[in-house]
């Protein structure tokens, strides 16, 4: 059994690769080839959670076990912990062990992307990019690698993220976000209010990656509520799309795999909202590349 370390992990899930069996397994999902029930969720002290996701296909099968805890921040601790064992389906023979935090970092940043694949309107060239940890860094990563010609800002919470330098992008305070009009504008924080101003990311596309429980919210309801709306996983919206339910959109919204099987946009110059909470779909198709690698 292979055992990858988070720098292991992400080697293991280039961006190209990642998105290609995305894509597939919405396919295979479709086709009622895949077993995923809806990810078990436990509170545990100091508003953290505990989830566990399997999903099951005919060839592997995998359980993500993660602990999310927002406010470790403030104590300099990761907010994200977990682990994704991989299995041979036929057999149960254990194939890899995963870091948890690497993996939803990469394959969520995949999702993200194969959706604006087919949301953008045109190849993005200036991006704001709103938070300071690991999602919203591997939304940098990714960009960077996949949209080469853009040119991204990133706004911390309270302070410059510290990848800032590193990754050679721009820092920008939020006081800010009202300078440029934006080609994409990506959310990936833990807040419970808006952070986005006033008009921004109006006509653009917008992913909202980081409000993954009822009662967390990103994006404002003004831009939801006149938006094209679609999401990672209908079921798991509905449950758990802060920002969509406080902007009243309880129906089902059209999702990632609806965009994968043919439909497409609009194009009445509205804006593009992809909302992500996460399934293990995106998960188990990860583990295909990492353990294909």
């Amino acid at each position: 059994m292979r055992v990858l370390d988070a720098a292991a992990t992400a080697r293991a899930l280039p961006w190209a690769l990642l998105m290609e069996e995305v894509a597939l397994v919405c396919r295979e999902n479709r086709d009622g080839r895949l077993t995923c029930p809806p990810r078990h969720s436990l509170a545990l002290q100091q508003d953290g959670v505990l989830l566990v996701m399997p999903c099951l296909s005919e060839r592997l099968a995998i359980t993500k076990l993660v602990s999310v805890h927002p406010l470790n921040a403030a104590l300099g601790l990761p907010t994200i912990s977990g682990e994704v064992v991989v299995m041979d389906s036929r057999t149960g023979q254990r194939l890899a062990v995963l870091d948890g935090p690497a993996l939803t970092a990469r394959r969520t940043a995949a999702v993200s992307m194969l959706a604006l694949q087919y949301l953008a309107r045109q190849a993005p060239r200036r991006v704001l990019v709103v938070g300071g940890g690991v999602q919203a860094r591997a939304h940098v990563e990714a960009i960077q690698a996949l949209h080469p010609q853009a040119t991204i800002h990133v706004q911390g919470h309270q302070s410059v993220p510290a990848f800032v330098e590193e990754l050679g992008v721009e820092p920008l305070p939020p006081e800010s976000q009202t300078r440029h009009a934006w080609d994409l504008v990506v959310c990936a924080t833990t807040s419970r209010v808006p952070v986005l101003r006033p008009g921004v990311g109006e006509g653009a596309v917008v992913i909202g990656v980081g409000a993954f429980r009822d009662d967390m919210v990103e994006l404002p309801q003004e831009l939801l509520r006149d938006a094209q709306v679609w999401v990672d996983d209908p079921v798991g919206a509905q449950a758990e799309a802060g920002d969509l339910l406080a902007a009243g959109r309880f129906e089902p919204q059209a999702s990632l795999e609806d965009l994968v099987m043919g439909d497409r946009p609009v194009d009445d110059g509205r804006t593009r909202v992809f909302k992500s909470v996460g399934n293990a779909r995106w998960d188990l198709a990860a583990a295909r590349v990492a353990v294909r690698g």
